[in-house]
């Protein structure tokens, strides 16, 4: 079950920018903003 149960607003993704840049020791990493969604690869 997706939880929120709506897709993300810009607002939302663009608060993860800041914590980014903060974060030294976050490098070569992926952030995935998906709100317990996968979608299958093309």
């Amino acid at each position: 079950m997706p939880f929120p149960k709506r897709m993300g607003r810009s607002v939302e993704y663009s608060s993860l920018a800041p914590s980014i840049v903060e974060h030294d020791y976050l490098n070569g990493e992926t952030i995935r903003l998906a709100g317990a969604l996968r979608f299958p690869p093309k």
